[in-house]
């Protein structure tokens, strides 16, 4: 995550702990992090014998941020948030202590919890923190004022599972934070089975579906709460676990969360299921860029061809913001990119070099292979975000022009009764 400038002024900063490693850890981070200073308040008391001389101290203070340490009573500490937050609504709040439900997490920040760290706590993860506190305080910074216009939208779909689209929108979303500095914002609507946590090797607390049940008090705040954050700086909003959750959410719901998350981020990258869900035809109708991804096979072009017609009447403006990729390509395929952009009567966008053994390892370590400046495909994913953010890159050529013995449109044709078979 960014960093954002020193901020105007030092944070109200209260620290409530029994844990004396917790505090000691605290104090140094505060001391040792840009724009803060050592918390003014330090309450080592229990929550079960907190009096009015902490509670006078604290409202004297009027903190605008809490490090509450509830590891010794969970539910007593979120209660005793909540009772603050009822006579002083603006403090916020960074939590630490066990593994939380995720109902007890939702309370937790209906009490002004903007994060929740389980225990035992690093000074790397506390760091992380504060920076997060600081942009839900507003303190300046880059990070926390958003763009000025709502930032642009890119949907990822592919007609045919296996073409490689949620490797692709989550490499193209890192490659776009990194050229450009941007916030950016990678959203997996593949609510059944979406696999880009997997794939950034990240455990998510909350999911999409979560957002959409609590969107009606949704704000900037809360919103953090929901986003997990790489280390590479992009931010994810997560596909739930359980398939089963995807039911209760419908296209109106996405349509509009989509739109709030536009507000907030600069590019918002997403990655949709492989059928004409909800989820689907939400993105693509809100996409300032559909992209289309498929493989150089005759089972991912005849679904494409028969999937573009719907895919345009969704996005409303023809073919001007449809972009196609063909991944996994090789120069000597037997059916060439011509062919391609004939058969599917558009040009192909880019091309992704095909590096099977690099992208699984990528997978199996949770690093986004474009942080490997080494692959073909790292190489491909960097030109083709480049050229997406207007910072270069030309358009893939048309390729070695081979003409097929059998025409493509002649073998889609094969299940009308024709024997013709690829030679």
């Amino acid at each position: 995550m960014t960093v954002p400038e020193a901020i105007e002024r030092s944070v109200r900063t209260a620290l409530i702990s029994t844990d004396r490693g917790f505090r000691e850890m605290v104090k140094d981070v505060f001391l040792s992090h840009e724009g803060w200073t050592t918390p003014s308040l330090d309450i080592a008391v229990p929550f079960e014998v907190f009096g009015d001389d902490q509670v006078r101290a604290l409202r004297q203070l009027n903190p605008e941020l809490v490090v509450l340490d509830v590891e010794e009573a969970p539910d007593l500490g979120i209660k005793f948030a909540q009772f603050l937050s009822e006579s002083a609504p603006g403090i916020r709040y960074i939590a630490a202590g066990p593994l939380l439900q995720p109902e007890h997490m939702l309370t937790a920040m209906r009490a002004g919890v903007v994060d929740y760290l389980p225990k035992p706590v690093t000074g790397e993860a506390m760091r992380a923190s504060l920076d997060r506190v600081r942009v839900a305080l507003g303190h300046g910074g880059k990070e926390g004022a958003g763009p000025k216009q709502p930032g642009k939208l890119y949907a990822f779909y592919s007609a045919k599972g296996g073409a490689g689209t949620t490797t692709t929108a989550t490499n193209f979303a890192v490659v776009l934070h990194r050229v450009t500095g941007k916030k950016t914002l990678l959203v997996d609507l593949d609510l059944e089975l979406g696999e880009i946590a997997l794939l950034l090797g990240v455990q998510p607390r909350f999911n999409f579906v979560d957002m959409v049940q609590n969107f009606h008090r949704m704000d900037a705040e809360l919103l953090a709460s929901y986003i997990e954050r790489h280390s590479c700086g992009v931010h994810l909003l997560s596909a739930p676990y359980q398939p089963d959750k995807a039911e209760v959410v419908t296209w109106e719901e996405i349509r509009r969360i989509l739109q709030f998350l536009r507000k907030h981020y600069d590019y918002v990258v997403v990655d949709t299921p492989k059928s004409f869900s909800p989820p689907t035809l939400a993105a693509i109708e809100q996409a300032d860029l559909a992209f289309i991804v498929t493989n150089v096979d005759l089972a991912s072009l005849r679904n494409l061809q028969r999937g573009l017609p719907l895919l345009k009447k969704m996005l409303g403006r023809g073919d001007d913001h449809i972009r196609l990729v063909v991944n996994r390509y090789h120069s000597d395929n037997d059916i060439t990119l011509d062919d391609v952009a004939q058969t599917l009567g558009m040009p192909v966008f880019r091309t992704l070099s095909n590096d099977y053994e690099g992208v699984s390892r990528s997978i199996t370590t949770g690093k986004p292979i474009v942080l490997n400046g080494t692959s073909k495909f790292s190489h491909d994913m960097k030109a083709l975000g480049a050229q997406v953010a207007g910072l270069g890159g030309k358009k893939a050529g048309p390729g070695r022009l081979r003409a097929l013995s059998a025409p493509l449109g002649r073998l889609f044709r094969r299940g009308k009764g024709s024997e013709e078979t690829p030679k």
